[in-house]
């Protein structure tokens, strides 16, 4: 009984120590529900934290418990807010307000039209009972009353509760209402309130990082839709819709969009982010009872856990290794070059040819038009989708640039303008090469995209991003002839499926990472800050120890590309494309004019006269280029180009071929690693074979083995791995591997790889 009783008061000590001390700007969800009892959701209710200050904002039904369970006494609150006096929202502030009364704390109230007289006739009704409970404490009601201060908001009104400061603004309901903001430095949380349409709440919430929301039509888990959505219908509308919430959110530029206020416990998340994607693009988060924002990550519950993505990459293809110069021998743990993209396995292509005339990818989910037909305009592509009817299918699609690249395989090679190989799998789709006889070289073949480049390149012109499958590259196209001012043409490969695909989920989790729930990565928040070389950039990337993990890589080209934001670029937002979730450094370009660096992925470049000599990279600023002595965007900012691997920092940048690329060659790193292969600060401790041995010389590794050294892997795949995927399934091992299997398959997907085989056992 006493371990019960120390327990319990740990866990409260805790939870009040890391409300009262919280450094960060944060909301805890107290209540997600509405008017409906539920033992689910309490009534709604949010608290606002920064150090010492709590601000709780509603006080519907279940808020005293749900405190009760943080260990947070109303004595400490400072601020009761109002977002309107409907009962479900204020059902337990005459409690609230009496203990608070009765803690003797500084407090303020405030709320629309009625708060003070709501106070008042509390405080007349209640107050014999107030000043006897007072009087137990030698207290009279005037002490009492002189600890609080009562507002009505009208209009647009600025205040303050300790460091936080508050806007609010009237936003559209059945009775008076407000949305609130809360700022601390740069940081910024909105509640909405219940609400139909308001003009006024993107401006309030404009580039907040959290939008908390009215959940108005959010779609139920199990409910019978038409046509696949739910929108509440009634005769007097009180609360928004799916398509009205996600357009004020994209309106706002939030960062994430947060549903509460549910009328049922179970949310169809799948339906209900469906609807919400046709307007909006961040990060939606589904509220739930003492949900705390920004949300951080549970390692342990998300360890070995399969998560269902509705984003995956697929591997570049690549299985050779090279340095700077030239192809090698598979690089070890310590050694140089190692931490390229052959020495990471990920979701290896497959496809489908379904025999007639379309190609499913195995990995993406997406269905492919297997041969592009003849060159024609975006508008004509976008025709040709709507009237298709290849293999039966009638909801064909021109791609988006992310669509695009997955198709995309780095087992390719080129020499200039000559083709070797495509940067396409030919034994399942059709490539051309550029018409020779029409003056063409064999690399104007172009794919275009949908996705449509929000700045402009060249000398102002409109811009559609491409992928060159003939020298494996993206860039942006003018989609108009510079001198006849026609309409460009060029090859374009529509797709069915999967319309989540290229769509990330990123979450904060407030540790320096980013984790993106679509892909299954985890990405580092803040670029290293410095150029490197590609040698140096695999190096840091390997031995970087962030957020308790050390299993961090250099990300592969499709891997970077994959959180590349097309609707954002320096031109046109002020930022480098990139959510603004993450952090980046800003650099000087040649003409010494603020820019965005080019990004190192671990993907060699087959191309040029030295073959190996160079890796890709993706511009996240401008992909300039210096033609006719004049630095220009001639790319765009999401392109994907390649760069030198090394050279004299004094000889850099360089301008290269027809368009005059800018070369850096000491490019940027934002290191990523798999959410599935989650690994806490002891088992790193402990697995130091793997982990610190990057930190070794290779000597120091080969004086460090001992007979407890695990075998050769690559010797063991030679023995055992039958089906050739790169790792060893439980029904192919043999001999003692099979007695430990299960401590070596450390993630339990019932494989064993390279990484696995070389730690410690558990």
């Amino acid at each position: 009984m006493k371990v019960h009783v120390l327990l319990t008061f740990l866990f409260l000590y805790t939870q009040l120590f890391s409300q009262n001390n919280n450094e960060h700007l944060t909301a805890t969800i107290i209540g997600s529900g509405s008017p409906k009892y539920n033992t689910e959701r309490s009534g709604p209710s949010v608290l606002i934290s920064y150090k010492n200050t709590q601000i709780l904002v509603d006080m519907g039904n279940g808020t005293q418990a749900n405190l009760n369970k943080l260990g947070l006494k109303i004595k400490n609150i400072d601020g009761l807010l109002f977002t309107h006096h409907h009962l479900d929202h204020n059902e337990e502030f005459t409690p609230i307000f009496i203990k608070s009364l009765l803690g003797g704390n500084q407090i303020t109230i405030a709320g629309p039209e009625q708060t003070t007289s709501i106070v008042n006739n509390i405080l007349e009704i209640y107050k014999e009972d107030i000043a006897y409970r007072l009087s137990k404490t030698r207290r009279s009601l005037n002490d009492a009353t002189s600890n609080f201060t009562t507002k009505n908001l009208k209009g647009n009104t600025t205040l303050y509760i300790g460091d936080i400061k508050i806007t609010c603004t009237p936003v559209k309901h059945t009775i008076a209402t407000l949305a609130y903001r809360f700022d601390v430095g740069n940081e910024s949380i909105v509640i909405s309130g219940d609400l139909t349409y308001s003009e006024s709440l993107p401006i309030l919430a404009k580039n907040a990082d959290y939008l908390i929301m009215d959940s108005g039509g959010a779609i139920k888990l199990g409910s019978k839709k038409v046509n696949n959505i739910n929108i509440r219908k009634t005769k007097e509308k009180a609360h928004v819709n799916l398509a009205e919430s996600s357009q004020m959110a994209r309106e706002a530029n939030v960062k994430n969009l947060v549903l509460t206020h549910f009328n049922f416990t179970n949310v169809d998340e799948t339906a209900t982010s469906a609807e919400l994607r046709k307007n909006y693009s961040g990060t939606i988060i589904y509220g739930k009872d003492l949900m705390v924002l920004p949300l951080k990550q549970n390692k342990a519950k998300k360890q070995n856990t399969n998560l269902k993505l509705s984003y995956p990459i697929v591997d570049t293809g690549v299985i050779d290794y090279y340095s700077n110069t030239t192809k090698i021998s598979k690089p070890t743990v310590g050694e140089p070059f190692y931490g390229q993209d052959a020495n990471y396995k990920g979701n290896q292509p497959s496809y489908t040819n379904n025999g007639d005339g379309t190609i499913t990818d195995n990995v993406t989910g997406l269905m492919w038009e297997q041969d592009m037909g003849a060159k024609m305009t975006l508008e004509e592509a976008k025709l040709k989708a709507k009237n298709s009817k290849l293999g039966e299918y009638t909801d064909w699609r021109v791609p988006t640039i992310k669509e695009l690249y997955s198709l995309i395989q780095f087992t390719g090679k080129v020499k200039g303008a000559t083709a070797i190989k495509m940067f396409i799998d030919t034994n399942y789709f059709n490539q051309p090469l550029g018409n020779s006889k029409k003056g063409e070289r064999e690399i104007d073949a172009q794919t275009w995209s949908s996705t449509v480049y929000v700045g402009k390149t060249m000398r102002n012109d409109k811009t559609i991003f491409g992928v060159n499958f003939v020298d494996g590259r993206i860039k942006g196209y003018p989609k108009y002839k510079p001198r006849s001012g026609n309409e460009n043409k060029m090859y374009f490969r529509l797709v069915r499926g999967n319309k989540n695909y290229g769509k990330n989920n990123f979450i904060d989790n407030g540790d320096g990472t980013i984790s993106d729930y679509a892909t299954g990565l985890m990405w580092q928040k803040v670029d290293n800050g410095i150029g490197k070389d590609w040698e140096e950039a695999l190096n840091y990337a390997e031995n970087l120890e962030l957020a308790g993990y050390s299993n961090w890589r250099l990300p592969n080209a499709k891997e970077l590309q994959s959180i590349v934001d097309y609707t954002r670029s320096p031109q046109t937002t002020n930022s480098p494309a990139i959510h603004p979730v993450f952090q980046s450094t800003t650099i000087k370009d040649p003409n010494g004019n603020n820019q965005y660096p080019y990004y190192w992925t671990s993907t060699t470049h087959l191309d040029g006269k030295n073959p190996y000599s160079g890796a890709v990279y993706i511009a996240f600023g401008e992909a300039q280029g210096q033609m006719n002595g004049r630095l220009m965007d001639v790319h765009g900012a999401g392109a994907q180009r390649s760069d030198p691997k090394s050279g004299n920092k004094t000889d850099y940048p360089q301008f290269f071929g027809p368009q005059g690329d800018v070369r850096y060659v000491y490019n940027y790193v934002r290191a990523v690693r798999n959410i599935s292969d989650n690994i806490n600060n002891n088992q790193i401790q402990q697995n130091n074979y793997q982990t610190k041995s990057s930190k070794l010389s290779l000597q120091e590794n080969k004086q460090r083995a001992n007979k407890n050294t695990p075998p050769s892997f690559e010797k063991m795949l030679q023995k055992m791995d039958t089906n050739n995927d790169g790792k060893i399934s439980k029904s192919e091992v043999r001999g003692k591997l099979k007695q430990n299997f299960d401590k070596r398959d450390i993630n339990k997907d019932g494989y064993i790889t390279e990484n696995e085989l070389t730690r410690k056992n558990q």
